[in-house]
């Protein structure tokens, strides 16, 4: 897997007429995500990004798209129907999005007391499930399993807890996540620069989505250095001249 985290864009014109907006401020990303009923083929190759990630692109619907050879297809419903999709149109490179979600622990009364008993709230374990996706209700291991038996080599998991929360990305979903043969492609929650410093420290993430408007507001560049991880020190030996040597040298 590849160290260096990629930067996607998930990117809204500003206004119903784009083909007034200055594309400068979107160079350097390294793809787009877009809506394909939003942006035309012809409209993206004025843009100053080659790749676009075709969120919910159906290639019957987006016919005009098949001729890009630098796009991903994007399935948000589930990895059943990715595959399903990419055994229709192998050609295509298709992508699943997950959305994951930790249950939250919830508690019940345990119900009428046994004998001189007494009756208390306890967790349901039902609820203490650990990272979950909603495609079909699975565990998190299992969906990341399931991708790699069929064969993905990437694998978008968005977290709208993340997102709703806007304090960071999940880390320690994409803790559970990193380690296999997928390339995890993360989102959900970076509303500032400085979380994708914390990206880049926890390590892990072939890529993340993030809002145009962060973009605009900070740079694709400065954004890109904020994903660089940090040198760690090193340490060097230091040799110290003994008073013999030194009488020598005088």
């Amino acid at each position: 897997m590849s160290e260096e985290t990629k930067l996607f864009v998930q990117y809204q014109p500003e206004s119903a007429d784009t083909q007034q907006e200055t594309p400068a401020w979107m160079t350097g990303a390294d793809a787009l995500v877009i809506n394909p009923c939003g942006c035309t083929p012809d409209r993206f190759a004025e843009l100053s990004v080659e790749t676009a990630l075709l969120l919910g692109g159906d290639p019957e619907r987006d016919a005009g798209w098949l001729e890009n050879g630098h796009c991903y297809w994007v399935c948000a419903e589930g990895l059943a129907e990715t595959a399903r999709r990419r055994e229709r149109w192998p050609e295509l490179n298709w992508v699943p999005q997950l959305t994951v979600f930790k249950a939250a622990t919830s508690y019940r009364f345990s119900g009428p007391a046994i004998g001189e008993g007494f009756s208390f709230y306890m967790p349901d374990t039902a609820a203490i499930q650990g990272w979950r996706v909603t495609d079909a209700d699975r565990s998190l291991a299992e969906a990341i399993t399931l991708a790699t038996e069929l064969g993905f080599a990437n694998l978008w998991l968005h977290s709208e807890q993340a997102e709703t929360r806007g304090k960071g990305l999940d880390l320690e979903m994409l803790d559970k996540a990193r380690g296999g043969p997928l390339e995890i492609w993360i989102s959900g929650g970076v509303p500032e620069r400085r979380y994708l410093r914390n990206l880049a420290r926890a390590g892990g993430a072939a890529a993340v989505v993030v809002a145009d408007t962060l973009v605009r507001e900070s740079g694709v560049e400065s954004l890109r250095q904020a994903l660089i991880p940090s040198v760690p020190l090193q340490d060097f030996p230091i040799q110290i001249a003994t008073r013999e040597a030194e009488a020598g040298q005088v």
